[in-house]
């Protein structure tokens, strides 16, 4: 692998660097153990952030490790359902993705038929 694939960025500080960077590796899909890492730091800085435990989940999950990955977006779902976020327009469609990937790692399947149908403001 050429040097600036494997290369970390100088210099992450903050919450926003490491989650923007945890990102852009996951996007990518050069280096999946340093967006694990970043992501799993941003969520040390902000442990309500559901972006930096759904990017981990995501990470997890694409290295297999579904019961890790379970785990996490279990978390995100907790956190969603306790208003963490205030827009509830995002905060129904982060919830019904983080389900879609809890059933598939359970049973293959989406299974969002009855979440897709259900308006954003309804309660869970």
């Amino acid at each position: 692998m050429p040097p600036e694939e494997s290369a970390k960025p100088a210099q992450l500080e903050t919450y926003e660097d490491y989650l923007r960077e945890g990102w852009v590796l996951h996007a990518s899909r050069k280096n999946e153990d340093v967006a694990e890492e970043y992501f799993r730091k941003a969520a040390v800085e902000n442990p309500s952030s559901v972006d930096a435990l759904y990017g981990l989940g995501l990470v997890l999950k694409a290295q297999d490790r579904r019961q890790e990955a379970l785990q996490v977006f279990q978390k995100v779902v907790e956190l969603l359902e306790s208003n963490t976020v205030d827009d509830r327009v995002r905060a129904g469609m982060l919830r019904r993705l983080t389900l879609g990937h809890i059933n598939q790692i359970r049973t293959g399947d989406w299974g969002l038929e009855k979440e897709i149908w259900k308006r954003a403001d309804e309660p869970s």
